[in-house]
């Protein structure tokens, strides 16, 4: 897919900085520290891209009247864009494709620039290749500590269909292109770079901040974030929040925005259904064979609808959308129980794959496998099915369910990953300081807490009792978010900059005393 290079979000709003102190609010004083040692060193830096900066801010400072302080700090959240894209190029250069994975490259690159900041970093491997990285930022200790995760791994990137390398990590038209320009490289890439600015500052936060950037979370975790949970929890131990991918603040028509969190995910099934049968000559094929019964077996799944069931978090998200629709959506939205009742609606709202997905269970046949020749009939031909569960649902009782659908003997389904969906209280101290970031920094705009139809780490996490939520302080459009695990994956250098940006605001707004 393709669409014009501008950028799709607003300019940055210099104005945002509420205080004469703008910079401290933030990251504290970086702007001077960080200039100094700059000047100091010339390392890291392209010839006179500094001074550049600071004179292009100090123009955009005179000609918006602002005033010295919020002039470096502009300068400060350019500099933080500018790193946090060169960060990015340099991760999406690493090829970390899962499988096989091979974070522990990546996880090293992170660790560098940590290093040279005077941040200790472990790069911690579940087996050979297979890295994460762990750094902690002590804080005041006035509250328990937040986790910063993402995730290092990336899906596959078939060249074809991109109008840039996926691997090579190209800026151009103020993006940063590349497989994980999302996701999640991207995530890392601003939190780290976040975590910079923070021990720049000599401002610590109230409480410890830990940076968490996994393997392995694109197949499940397992030599990730799982490994990490099961044999050395004592890196997140007695955090109270933690902030993942997930969701994000969504550019809506008119340029509208949406800042939406998620507290809940769907859960994953994912099935392998295999079909056997006589093997033989491709010339002389028996009435049925394993590749014909898998395809039956397809058919009937594919033509098979999963009942609608409204979950109270799908629910609440949706009420809590209604009052940005025009009537008689916004009615219907508010009482969506009574309003699925019309078959009319129905239709309408499930014709939406996001809103469909988060009405009731889907089925994603993904993978196929079959013969090696084509004169050669299989005796064996299998599909991998990526289904996702909403909360509630028994993964053994769904998976017998698609065994009555097929109703073949020769047919046999296997779970190969599973595990329940998962919550977070919408209500918490993380939630409210995104509700002030929207308050403050987007104009007002409404925060909606969402179930996402995906899964991620979050999981793991919650499952120690850490309260885990999705945000990332992006602006996507529907254009945007399409592009994750599709073609032309990029991510703007506007978004890295204010993702920095907004990122600190909110760690800043967390209250400490929850």
């Amino acid at each position: 897919m393709n669409f014009p290079l501008a950028s799709l979000v607003a300019p940055p709003r210099f104005s945002a900085f509420r205080t004469p102190d703008d910079a401290q609010t933030l990251a504290g004083d970086d702007v001077d520290k960080f200039a100094m040692r700059k000047r100091a060193s010339g390392a890291n830096f392209r010839p006179g891209g500094g001074v550049r900066r600071a004179a292009a801010a100090a123009l955009v400072a005179l000609a918006l009247g602002l005033s010295a302080p919020r002039a470096r700090a502009a300068d400060a959240a350019s500099r933080w864009g500018d790193e946090a894209a060169d960060l990015l190029a340099e991760l999406i250069r690493i090829d970390t494709t899962n499988p096989p994975g091979g974070e522990t490259a990546a996880a090293s690159a992170l660790a560098r620039r940590l290093a040279a900041a005077g941040i200790q970093a472990e790069v911690i491997e579940s087996s050979p290749g297979r890295g994460s990285l762990f750094a902690r930022l002590p804080g005041s200790g006035h509250g328990r500590p937040v986790v910063l995760l993402s995730h290092l791994d990336v899906v596959p990137a078939d060249p074809h269909g991109w109008h840039v390398p996926p691997f090579a990590g190209v800026r151009r038209g103020g993006y940063v292109w590349g497989r994980g320009a999302i996701d999640c490289k991207g995530v890392a890439a601003v939190e780290t770079t976040a975590l910079l600015a923070l021990a720049r500052s000599g401002q610590p936060l109230g409480r410890d901040l830990v940076l968490l950037a996994t393997a392995d979370e694109e197949t499940g975790g397992a030599a990730g974030a799982g490994w990490l949970t099961r044999h050395r929890p004592d890196l997140v131990a007695g955090a109270e929040y933690l902030l993942n991918e997930g969701d994000d603040i969504h550019l809506l028509p008119g340029n509208r925005r949406v800042v939406q969190v998620a507290i809940a995910e769907k859960a994953p099934c994912w099935v392998r259904i295999t079909a056997t049968g006589e093997p033989g000559h491709g010339a002389v094929p028996p009435p049925q064979t394993a590749v014909t019964r898998l395809v039956r077996a397809l058919d009937k799944l594919l033509r098979y609808r999963t009942p609608v069931r409204l979950t109270p978090a799908v629910e609440a998200y949706f009420a809590a959308l209604a009052p940005l629709e025009a009537e008689p959506l916004r009615s219907r939205l508010l009482h969506l129980r009574a309003a699925l009742d019309d078959p009319g609606f129905l239709t309408e709202i499930t014709r939406n794959p996001r809103q469909n997905a988060l009405l009731r269970d889907t089925i994603t046949p993904t993978v196929l496998r079959g013969g090696a020749k084509t004169n050669v009939i299989p005796a064996e031909a299998s599909a991998d099915l990526d289904c996702r569960l909403l909360p509630g649902e028994a993964p053994d009782a769904f998976v017998g369910q698609l065994a009555e659908v097929i109703g073949d003997d020769a047919v046999h389904l296997e779970t190969l990953l599973s595990f329940p969906a998962s919550s977070s209280d919408p209500d918490s101290g993380l939630v409210a300081a995104v509700r002030e970031l929207a308050r403050s920094e987007l104009h007002g705009a409404p925060v909606v807490p969402s179930v996402i139809p995906g899964f991620t780490d979050s999981h793991y996490f919650r499952d120690l009792g850490i309260a885990s939520y999705g945000f990332v302080p992006f602006v996507l459009s529907d254009e945007d978010e399409r592009t994750v695990h599709g073609a032309d994956e990029r991510v703007s250098i506007d978004n890295l900059r204010e993702g920095v940006r907004r990122l600190l605001v909110l760690l800043r707004a967390i209250p400490t005393s929850s």
